[in-house]
């Protein structure tokens, strides 16, 4: 069922009741407000038709220069987001991403879904922007939760340096701590979808006309998809972090080097 311009008007209109909140509680959210919505339009219209083309073209040489433009693009957004250790983050973040796609999506192409032609741009680019986006929001959690443990402990790090620990056993712990953080809330998710909550995915194709059976499925299997891909960049970017982020002496780049 097509939504018309005037109902997408009107839907605009529920935005007067967070600006009514945001005018009696005296919250400067408002300009913000018209600003994060004004890009999104223009964001949406723009990719909107530049995926009307690609889906029309169905070309599988566009459809992978498209993929590679969104990991470069969450490549990007990601550095952008973290606040320490920028130079060395964008091959980190890229071969993170990059080895995580390259085992989720073809295993997803090749065995699962198997469609035909095999790079279709209407299988291909709107799963894989599902797998990406919430890897690349999941790896950000994941860096800064490692390097906040990191930081915030730097004695028990050089304690455990200092009684023989290698640099793994050493940074350990803060690692342990960073996946747990970065995968719990997301396993606490999956637990609850179909009786607390019912997924985008499957939401999208129920409203789209597919069997609620066929939806579910769907469901099921961008939900594994995007948990292994999640673990993947999370555990692959905290590893290759922690090589670069220490010299040769296992002592941190950039910290003042000071004796436990």
């Amino acid at each position: 069922m097509d939504i018309s311009y005037w109902g997408l008007f009107f839907s605009m209109l529920l935005l007067l009741f967070p600006l009514a909140i945001f005018h009696q509680l005296k919250l400067q959210l408002t300009r913000q407000l018209f600003t994060a919505f004004g890009r999104m339009i223009a964001q949406l219209a723009l990719i909107g038709l530049w995926l009307q083309f690609l889906f029309q073209k169905d070309n599988a040489w566009l459809t992978l220069l498209w993929v590679l433009i969104m990991l470069s693009n969450a490549v990007i957004t990601l550095r952008g987001r973290i606040k320490f250790q920028r130079r060395i983050l964008a091959p980190i973040f890229f071969m993170a991403l990059g080895v995580a796609s390259l085992i989720v999506l073809p295993w997803l192409l090749f065995v699962v879904i198997r469609p035909r032609p095999f790079l279709a741009a209407t299988i291909v680019i709107p799963i894989y922007g599902m797998v990406l986006g919430n890897t690349m929001n999941s790896c950000a959690l994941a860096m800064e939760r490692f390097e906040g443990k990191l930081s915030d402990n730097w004695k028990a790090y050089f304690t455990r340096i200092t009684l023989g620990a290698s640099h793994w056993e050493a940074a350990l712990p803060a690692f342990q701590q960073a996946m747990h953080i970065s995968l719990l809330p997301r396993l606490l998710s999956i637990a609850s979808m179909g009786v607390v909550s019912l997924p985008g995915m499957m939401s999208g194709q129920i409203l789209g006309g597919a069997s609620a059976v066929v939806a579910i499925k769907y469901q099921m299997m961008i939900m594994a998809a995007i948990f292994t891909s999640v673990t993947i960049a999370d555990y692959l970017a905290i590893r290759l972090y922690l090589k670069r982020r220490f010299d040769q002496y296992y002592l941190p780049k950039g910290e003042p080097r000071k004796k436990p």
